[in-house]
């Protein structure tokens, strides 16, 4: 499921490290929907979430700190996995929140104006090439549990290939497809660049642009629904499809 999100702002701007924001509206909403009784589903532990979302800014002018907007309406498009039932919990918990206010930093506030269901597409090749959504990226990241300290890759990057690979091999694992399945993944960059993205406090790498996924098509499936790589669930990996390579 696809869900488009309308909200207005009280004030036109938003601080540039803001994904904090929208991770503590997805808490909240849950929270406060059904007695929390899926909070904990979502956000207790580190297992993989089956859901992805970006943020589509209007016009947005970056001055130090701050995001200065053109006008006071921001989009959220949330997109969740099928095969679980987590689009229809938010878009209930959405449904639940709507014309609430929620406070932001620095005095700011938003409201839930607005919520439409979006069209999804059928994956039904073994290839399709792919775009990141507009405010989002995809984010390959190592974790050195010696040091605690992370490493961000591009598709600049040596080793980023041998990198991806494993990342997506244990996120294809953990949504339940099989080890087969996973390793004959293969991604294959387009068009992308490099951008810096500003991520609770640190400056992190992020890829963004057109790129080609070969592999099964139900786990090309999950990709676009649920996100793709690393922080899927933080604002990152969201995908849309440009075209599907048939024969």
């Amino acid at each position: 499921m696809r869900i488009e999100l309308l909200f207005e702002l009280e004030h036109k701007e938003l601080p540039k490290d803001n994904n904090s924001i929208w991770i503590s509206f997805l808490k909240n909403v849950l929270s406060n929907c059904n007695q929390g009784k899926f909070y904990k589903r979502y956000f207790s532990g580190t297992d993989s979430k089956d859901y992805s979302f970006s943020i589509i800014l209007p016009k947005p002018r970056f001055i130090q700190e701050k995001i200065l907007l053109e006008n006071s309406l921001v989009k959220m498009i949330f997109s969740a996995d099928d095969r679980n039932k987590t689009g229809l919990i938010f878009f209930a918990a959405f449904v639940e929140s709507k014309n609430r206010k929620f406070p932001l930093p620095e005095g700011n506030s938003m409201i839930l104006k607005q919520i439409r269901k979006l069209r999804e597409q059928k994956i039904s090749s073994q290839s399709v090439i792919f775009r990141t959504v507009t405010g989002g990226g995809l984010v390959v990241r190592e974790h050195n549990k010696d040091t605690n300290i992370d490493k961000y890759y591009t598709f600049q990057d040596e080793g980023f290939h041998e990198k991806l690979k494993s990342v997506l091999i244990a996120q294809a694992k953990e949504a339940g497809f099989s080890e087969s399945i996973a390793e004959n993944i293969i991604m294959t960059p387009i068009q992308c660049k490099k951008v810096l993205v500003k991520y609770y406090g640190i400056y992190i790498d992020v890829t963004v642009g057109t790129f080609q996924l070969e592999g099964a098509p139900e786990l090309l499936q999950y990709f676009y629904q649920a996100g793709f790589l690393s922080k899927h669930s933080a604002g990152f990996g969201l995908l849309d499809i440009v075209s599907q390579q048939n024969g």
